[in-house]
């Protein structure tokens, strides 16, 4: 049995190796489309692409927002090799001392703003070894999984809630089956009474009744539609349960939508209208969740 997800979901996963401490949080909000943010540490930037590639397939749609934090071990920062651009960092000096030299400013802390310039000093982290990228994809992945069972929880409650609305429509239906008799004896009298106002009783054309009872009650008949909506009720229980297609079931339920409209529209008796507001309201609940529904 298939299984829905929602499109809201949260997952985060935390590890580390020698060289890295490493934290993985995926949030994601509903969305026609999928929109990916991601951010990563300059060390691993030119790993955006690859990221992507691996989450895309797997998330579908939804806002995402995938957030890695990369930080080295203080044992691997001494290890680090720092670069300092000489001639760069003198530019700099030589100009700052000839501005505060003019503005009569103290030059007691050049230095300091110096070495805080762009590129002035650089961290080579460019050494990043193959098992250090292995734990980071594997922890993304690990976040992923729990990202994807949040998903999956959410699902369960959505579509038990999608289960629940599209009882109480069935339930409204059947009511509607109930109303048909009076429905169709009010038909009958009010045609009656009409013929009377205009006519004497004994003048009124028997057969001639007999043919516009029939053509009312074949005009305003909604067993078609009863039938209709019994039907797409049924399918879209079918697909909640095996296919879990949001988009699909959307589409199922704007056919729903318009048998409820039409009987609406047909019955023009009271009772079987209130049926039609109350179905009306529990396939606007239908419709607000479905928008989350992957």
């Amino acid at each position: 049995m298939a299984q829905i997800k929602s499109m809201t979901g949260y997952g985060i996963s935390e590890t580390e190796n020698q060289n890295w401490r490493i934290k993985t949080e995926i949030k994601s909000l509903n969305n026609k489309f999928l929109e990916l943010t991601i951010r990563l540490p300059k060390s691993f930037k030119d790993k955006d692409i690859e990221i992507r590639q691996l989450l895309t397939a797997k998330i579908g749609r939804g806002s995402v927002s995938v957030n890695l934090i990369a930080e080295r071990k203080e044992s691997e920062m001494i290890n680090d090799s720092m670069s300092i651009n000489l001639p760069l960092a003198k530019s700099y000096s030589e100009k700052l001392m000839a501005l505060a030299q003019s503005l009569n400013l103290p030059t007691d802390t050049i230095f300091n703003t110096v070495i805080g310039l762009p590129e002035v000093l650089k961290y080579d982290e460019s050494e990043k070894f193959e098992e250090d990228w292995k734990i980071i994809k594997e922890n993304i992945e690990n976040a992923f999984l729990q990202f994807d069972e949040f998903r999956i929880t959410e699902g369960a409650f959505i579509s038990q809630y999608l289960l629940d609305c599209l009882s109480v429509i069935s339930s409204h239906l059947e009511e509607i089956a109930i109303h048909e008799g009076p429905r169709k004896e009010g038909v009958k009298e009010k045609l009656w009474l009409s013929l009377i106002e205009n006519n004497e009783e004994k003048n009124i054309d028997k057969n001639r009744y007999e043919q516009e009872l029939i053509y009312y009650l074949e005009k305003y008949d909604i067993a078609e539609e009863k039938s209709r909506l019994a039907h797409h009720l049924s399918f879209f229980k079918d697909n909640l349960e095996k296919e879990a297609n949001g988009k699909k079931l959307n589409f199922i339920a704007q056919e729903i939508g318009r048998e409820i409209n039409t009987i609406g529209s047909k019955a023009n008796y009271f009772p079987i209208q209130q049926s039609v507001i109350l179905m009306k309201e529990e396939l606007e609940k239908i419709k607000e969740q479905l928008l989350n529904v992957l």
